[in-house]
């Protein structure tokens, strides 16, 4: 039996054209309605995602940290990071904390940190896991990297410096119609999947239990209905291949009893208590 817990971390606050952008707006287009956009939407959590697997204890993304809030910490220049967003998080909503709050040390007891891309509301926990494989995707990586990552949603500077994340590539095992996948667990029943658009080199974490399938669908999307309407965000640089992920992800979970999972939906914790299936 396995067993998944959402953790929320904390709140953020973004453009409503952030989370769904207007119907063939080109990347550029999107970024600039975001800027113009004077609606915000009510605060979305960040959620991270504890799975109990016979294994081991998977941690999905890391949620952010309390520092984000101290001057100096995000970068003043980039009006993404000081105007267009904002991240609140109490220091005892970090992930750490509430970890050791359930019982579980972050230093010993995770087997491995997942993370689905290396923006900072989803990497800004690292702290907490000096000890723990880490795994991520070498194309979000390099993107993380590169000028256009600290433009984007990225925060390299901020990470801790034993920071040597294990990353992999989808060139492999298709699985239902993604393209290729990567398994994380002996008995395949926790694997990753490709789903890139949000950002480049974006994935996903499926966990396949004995009658039921989760996603954990990370940013892929900003919530279900987009998912199921098929409307892509504002942040993507590649609509077209956010459209195919959100389209790919659809098919995925209309195949097979799924529940789906993004990161920043308020209404998923609600369907994985309940085991609400994608329909």
């Amino acid at each position: 039996m396995i067993k998944i817990t959402a953790i929320e971390t904390g709140k953020a606050i973004c453009k409503t054209r952030q989370q769904t952008a207007k119907e063939g707006r080109s990347a550029i287009g999107r970024k600039i309605d975001i800027f113009r956009d004077p609606n915000f939407v009510s605060p979305l959590p960040i959620l991270t995602f504890l799975i109990e697997h016979p294994e081991g204890k998977f941690l999905i993304d890391t949620g952010d940290t309390a520092k984000n809030s101290n001057p100096g910490y995000l970068p003043t220049w980039n009006p993404f990071f000081t105007k267009m967003v904002k991240i609140k998080v109490a220091p005892v909503e970090e992930i750490g904390y509430q970890l050791h709050e359930m019982g579980v040390n972050p230093a010993t007891d995770i087997s491995a940190v997942i993370l689905t891309h290396f923006h900072h509301d989803h990497a800004g926990g690292l702290d907490h896991f000096p000890h723990t494989r880490i795994i991520g995707s070498r194309e979000n990586w390099k993107e993380c990297q590169s000028m256009k990552g600290k433009i984007a949603g990225y925060l390299p500077q901020r990470m801790p410096i034993w920071f040597k994340p294990e990353l992999i590539d989808f060139t492999a095992n298709p699985i239902s119609n993604f393209s290729a996948s990567f398994p994380i667990t002996k008995d395949g029943r926790i694997f990753l999947v490709p789903t890139p658009g949000h950002c480049t080199g974006h994935l996903s974490v499926v966990v396949r239990d004995e009658d039921i399938t989760y996603f954990i669908a990370g940013d892929a999307s900003y919530n279900e209905e987009n998912i199921r309407n098929e409307k892509t965000d504002g942040v993507t640089f590649k609509p077209e291949i956010a459209l195919k992920t959100l389209q790919t992800i659809k098919q995925f979970a209309t195949n097979e009893p799924t529940i789906v999972l993004p990161c920043h939906d308020p209404n998923s914790i609600t369907r994985l208590k309940n085991r609400q299936l994608f329909a």
